[in-house]
């Protein structure tokens, strides 16, 4: 993919500087973004139609990234997004049933918002 290819939904937001004053928010971001790099670079230069990520190593840093978001941060995880889908998906959920589980997915979605192109946070 090249620059002109890129929209909007592919740019990867600035998280905020407080995400850094902690140091698992600082670590799983570092280890989210060298997974990304690598599985990127496998794309890149290895055999065209191969699964490059076959234990989902991408979406698994972000999920543990908005994991300890959720459960460490919770307060200052954004509100929902207007216009995100999966934001009207989990706050659907929420409102027709809400429970300890579905809670925690929906914050840790909202938390992806802070580091995950907006493309991409549905994977979340």
């Amino acid at each position: 993919m090249s620059a002109d290819d890129m929209s909007f939904g592919d740019e990867w937001p600035l998280p905020p500087a407080w995400m850094f004053d902690c140091t698992e928010c600082a670590r799983l971001y570092r280890v989210m973004k060298h997974t990304l790099a690598v599985v990127d670079e496998l794309r890149l230069t290895g055999e065209s139609g191969v699964d490059h990520d076959p234990m989902d190593s991408v979406p698994g840093s972000q999920t543990g990234l908005a994991r300890h978001l959720a459960l460490a941060h919770r307060e200052l995880v954004p509100d929902w997004t207007p216009g995100c889908p999966g934001c009207a998906d989990h706050r659907g959920i929420l409102d027709r049933a809400p429970s300890t589980g579905s809670l925690l997915v929906a914050t840790e979605h909202r938390a992806a918002h802070l580091f995950v192109p907006p493309g991409g946070v549905g994977i979340v």
